[in-house]
């Protein structure tokens, strides 16, 4: 498989999914691969949104072991609200995830997705956006994130970079 990554060998690790399903929209996260250099601590995934006319699909997202990973992210989104926009950006920048409170203790999430790399098809970008209730329907998420994201054999270590 291909997953606009041909320097990097990989390993596919099993087919484990995360899919996130808000109103008629689905975010859905899976086919984890593994570099398999011993020295190569890279996860990589596919993520694909899907809306009414759209179905987008990104292969070759990036999880480094140093980066604080995205489900560290939507732990950290307390339920009592904060101002403004919160905003976690992966190492490679094609996937972005921001977080704004809304009244009722909701949570919106917009999720944007763009290739790393420029081709010649031209540069493109896609942003569905998501809500969710900020207690336990976003720790779910998290949870879930996190076992995906932390294949067995395939810790990460969490750092404090990756927010914005």
């Amino acid at each position: 498989m291909n997953v606009n990554r041909p320097e990097v060998e990989m390993t596919r690790l099993d087919d484990l999914e995360v899919v996130f399903v808000g109103e008629s929209v689905s975010v859905r996260f899976g086919e984890r691969h593994a570099a398999t250099h011993h020295l190569d601590r890279r996860l990589f995934f596919t993520v694909r949104v899907q809306a009414p006319g759209l179905d987008a699909r990104l292969e070759g997202v990036t999880n480094f072991v140093t980066g604080r990973g995205l489900a560290r992210f939507l732990e950290g989104l307390d339920f009592r609200g904060w101002e403004g926009e919160r905003r976690w950006v992966n190492a490679d920048r094609d996937l972005i995830v921001s977080a704004t409170h809304r009244s009722g203790g909701r949570v919106e999430l917009a999720w944007t997705i763009r290739p790393w790399r420029h081709s010649v098809c031209g540069e493109w970008e896609v942003t569905v956006t998501t809500a969710m209730e900020a207690g336990a329907e976003k720790d779910d998420l998290a949870a879930q994130l996190h076992a995906f994201l932390t294949a067995e054999g395939f810790p990460v270590e969490y750092s404090e970079a990756g927010f914005s």
